[in-house]
């Protein structure tokens, strides 16, 4: 909850906004999905648009389908924000 908070704190609503639309269109998730990720992982929110390309490459790079991932960040949104080196070595 306090996570959350300190995400909340930091984002201005418009860049709330921006984000959540950013998620959906690159992910295919509905506003509700990104809600959900959002409650289980605040750091979410906070992630920058790089970091979800760089982490959605990385993923799907490995030979990941991009149901297979969606699967993935929806039941463990921290591995978004892991970095590629640690990916390809846990899954190496």
């Amino acid at each position: 909850f306090v996570q959350a908070l300190k995400v909340f704190y930091r984002l201005s609503d418009k860049t709330i906004e921006e984000k959540l639309n950013i998620i959906c269109k690159r992910l295919g998730f509905a506003v509700e999905d990104v809600w959900e990720i959002f409650k289980k992982c605040p750091v979410f929110l906070a992630l920058s648009e790089q970091k979800i390309d760089n982490s959605i490459e990385t993923y799907l790079g490995l030979g990941f389908s991009e149901d297979e991932f969606k699967t993935m960040l929806k039941r463990c949104p921290s591995c978004l924000n892991l970095s590629a080196e640690t990916v390809k070595k846990k899954t190496g």
